[in-house]
Order: C-alpha cells, then structure tokens, then sequence
C-alpha cells in the first residue's frame, strides 16, 4: 500500500494538518489511481520519534506492507536523520516520495532553522509545550538568531 504521512507541530496547526492530508490525498487520487492507500497523522515535533503514527508507519514498513511513503516535505517525516530513514526504506523496498521539493536553501538558513527546532523541543520539554516561558524563549533565540543574520 501507499502510506500517506502528514505532520505539524502543535495543535494550533490543526488547520494546516487537513492542508497537507488534502495534497496527499489529491496527489494519491491523481498519480497512484486505484491503489490502496492509508493516511497517517501526527501532532508533534519533528525531533521526536516516537510519535504514534510515525511508529505505526514504521511497524508496517517492517512487515513488508508498504510501498510508497509520501509527504509533502520531507521535515514533515523527520527534522533530522532522513538519510537513515530513507535507508530503511529502501532495506524494505520502500519508496519515499516527497511532493514539494525542498527549497534551496543557505547554509546559514538550514542552521538557523535547525537551531530554533531544537530550541523549541528543549524549551517545551522543559517548560511545557504551551506555556508562556516557552513561547519568550523562542522568540528571544530568534531575535538573537536574527541579529547574527545583519
């Protein structure tokens, strides 16, 4: 089957999930006609993985019951390590495809973006992933971040 993933990062993204399930599906009605496809979903960071569905896809592509995984963006599977993950797959015979390929991007753009995304993990395991002590952290690496940019 083709496994369909879909992530964000909190729930206030909600709208943007059912954005990316849309485009997969689409996509999946369009390019894969016919073929049996299953949608996953996680609410989560990116760093994190044990989020249930990614675990899910894991376990099926373990049990030789996927494809095909694709996703809009390849930050969408993982934050970090698509080139292990992309191992396995191809270990298992697993395609992964990506919709929209990244954009090309600077070196000192990818770190940035690297160092807010492990910011925001840590300041959410330590403070809570709602909380207002979270929420000044990050803003205040990326101000400081933004600054090193002039």
């Amino acid at each position: 089957m083709i496994v369909l993933y879909a992530r964000v990062s909190g729930h206030d993204h909600k709208a943007d999930l059912r954005r990316q399930v849309q485009q997969l599906e689409q996509w999946a009605l369009l390019a894969r006609t016919g073929q049996k496809t299953r949608t996953l979903t996680d609410i989560g960071s990116g760093l994190n993985t044990e989020r249930k569905n990614l675990q899910r896809l894991l376990a099926l592509v373990q049990d030789y019951q996927v494809a095909e995984v694709v996703v809009t963006s390849s930050d969408r599977l993982t934050r970090f390590g698509l080139s292990y993950l992309q191992s396995l797959f191809s270990g298992y015979g697993v395609t992964l495809t990506v919709l929209h390929a990244d954009v090309e991007k600077t070196p000192e753009q990818e770190l940035v973006e690297d160092l807010l995304a492990l910011i925001a993990s840590f300041a959410g395991r330590l403070y809570g992933l709602r909380s207002r002590k979270q929420k000044a952290l990050l803003s205040c690496a990326k101000q400081v971040l933004a600054q090193q940019d002039e």
